[in-house]
């Protein structure tokens, strides 16, 4: 008896939920929001994508080296005999000869499983909205620029800041006469661990320098 009561029961459940079901679909919904045009752009129009991108750059621990054209050459090369990095990886041919003027060491090319130092290396976009660097194939020769150095130095020019993924592949497509390259990767940089003091720093978890040209 007491399993026919039961049985009993989830029928009548059964039952009252379908009742429920057929009544809500039997009802004309509302529309919560009667105003919304999906085709308009979810994030704010900025009056300053350079302020917006390195204000939250910064306040994920990056670090900002600003600089004109003429004054790039002088700060990197300042940037680098302060840092003076034991082993240190360049992927941009345009450099070598600015490296070499200036007696600083370098390598084009490492073991994956002897990451470098530090590494310069070039960003096609940044996304000011998510503080996000994008890296294509015509501009590293590595699957991800994640694992090769402790420390990137990031190139950048100003007027590749845009407010988002969208019109980051649009400036793409631009760039390529319609063709769209696929991207290695898009990164967000995220704040380092902090030990005794000190920043701890890998290749999984690298520093992040913006050498960024206005």
């Amino acid at each position: 008896m007491e399993t026919l009561s039961t049985e009993s029961n989830l029928t009548t459940s059964k039952e009252s939920i379908r009742k429920d079901i057929r009544h809500a679909l039997s009802t004309k919904g509302v529309n919560k929001y009667p105003n919304l045009d999906l085709s308009d752009d979810f994030i704010q129009p900025s009056d300053d994508l350079v302020k917006d991108f390195v204000v939250r750059f910064r306040a994920l621990g990056g670090k900002y080296v600003p600089c004109t054209k003429e004054q790039f050459v002088g700060r990197l090369v300042k940037l680098l005999q302060v840092q003076n990095y034991p082993v240190l990886l360049n992927t941009k041919p345009q450099f070598v000869n600015v490296l070499k003027a200036n007696n600083i060491s370098f390598v084009d090319a490492i073991d994956v499983n002897n990451p470098a130092d530090a590494a310069i290396v070039f960003s096609d976009a940044l996304i000011a909205h998510s503080c996000s660097f994008v890296f294509s194939p015509r501009n590293s020769l590595y699957p991800s620029v994640k694992g090769i150095a402790s420390d990137l130095i990031i190139v950048a020019f100003a007027n590749n800041i845009v407010p988002d993924l969208k019109t980051a592949l649009a400036l793409q497509q631009d760039r390529n006469e319609g063709n769209l390259y696929d991207f290695n990767e898009i990164i967000c940089p995220t704040p380092l661990t902090i030990r005794d003091n000190q920043e701890i720093r890998t290749p999984l978890s690298p520093r992040y320098i913006l050498m960024l040209v206005l």
